[in-house]
């Protein structure tokens, strides 16, 4: 499904190789201009969509302070470094060998607004206040529509596919938790680049 079959989406970013080889993260980001920081960093519930040449590959939520940027973060700085789960290293690597490949991948996401919700607690009084609904329910359903036109889920959507990550990206986040990132190099020999 092509990105711009989503009506409701704003850009957040292009993603480019990192070309600093001390450096563990193997890409950075480019973040929109044309978005304010406010509108990036605001704390809404948030769908996001991982694009590899104007394809959906991946769709994700989060609810995460910072925003949509820290979501993003989280998968640059900690997908190649630290104790990341086998979704955030996957994730960080696959990005990398599509722009290894010479393709394009941006980011895009969607955000819940603010509703005014009255709280009944404990004491009987009442109480109004003004908050995002959970990043989740755009994901479900954002995903429900992706299913029912393409009749799959997402390729980077494996959990949800209710599929393993492929055996390298195991092995390579065990190689990380061992102490060794992977590296530019490792990842043009896998791809025989």
């Amino acid at each position: 499904m092509k990105i711009t079959e989503i009506v409701n989406k704003i850009k957040v970013c292009d993603i480019e190789l990192n070309t600093n080889e001390s450096d563990r993260k193997l890409w950075n980001t480019v973040w929109s201009t044309d978005v304010s920081n406010q509108i990036l960093t605001q704390n809404n519930g948030r769908c996001y969509f991982l694009v590899v040449n104007g394809e959906i590959y991946k769709i994700g939520f989060s609810d995460c302070q910072g925003g949509i940027k820290s979501t993003i973060d989280t998968y640059k700085s900690s997908g190649n470094s630290g104790r990341p789960s086998d979704r955030t290293h996957g994730i960080h690597i696959l990005i990398a060998e599509e722009l290894l490949k010479g393709n394009k991948v941006e980011v895009y996401f969607a955000y819940n607004p603010d509703i005014s919700v009255d709280l009944d607690l404990m004491d009987g009084s009442r109480k109004t206040i003004s908050h995002s609904l959970s990043g989740k329910i755009l994901e479900t359903e954002n995903m429900a529509i992706y299913i029912a036109k393409m009749g799959r889920h997402p390729v980077w959507n494996l959990q949800e596919a209710g599929r393993p990550w492929p055996t390298y990206l195991q092995e390579s986040r065990n190689t990380l938790l061992a102490g060794t990132p992977a590296t530019m190099e490792s990842l043009k020999t896998r791809l025989g680049i």
